[in-house]
């Protein structure tokens, strides 16, 4: 039974996810052909107010995008707030991580990855 409501829980929130991003696609697809539309006839009140409202509708959806890494977010670092050695311990991994170097291009523009490589390189 746990299984059975855990695949309609994970179906459900796919079909969501797969209509949101239908209607942001549609959404972008009808601005650039206003924005087209408006290139073409800059006069035209109709086309800057629908396009206008479409800017909004998009950005409406891309708030709520905002809202819930927000809260995924905060959610993160809650979890973690009883735990602050793990949590640092993570974040210097990382953050070592992106500042290590991985790759040397020598003179002939060829990527080497080996340490022994790398020395003779630098």
């Amino acid at each position: 039974m746990k299984a059975y409501l855990r695949g309609i829980t994970i179906a459900y929130a796919a079909n969501r996810n797969k209509e949101k991003w239908k209607k942001q696609n549609l959404l972008i697809k009808k601005l650039k052909e206003l924005e087209d539309r408006s290139m073409k006839a800059p006069g035209d009140k109709q086309t800057k107010n629908d396009l206008i409202l479409l800017k909004h509708e998009l950005n409406i959806l891309e708030q709520e995008d905002l809202i819930k890494t927000m809260l995924y977010t905060k959610q993160n670092y809650f979890e973690h707030a009883n735990k602050p050695g793990r949590w640092l311990a993570y974040k210097l991994k990382k953050e070592n991580q992106k500042r290590t170097i991985s790759q040397l291009e020598n003179n002939k523009g060829i990527l080497k990855t080996g340490l022994e490589e790398k020395k003779k390189i630098a």
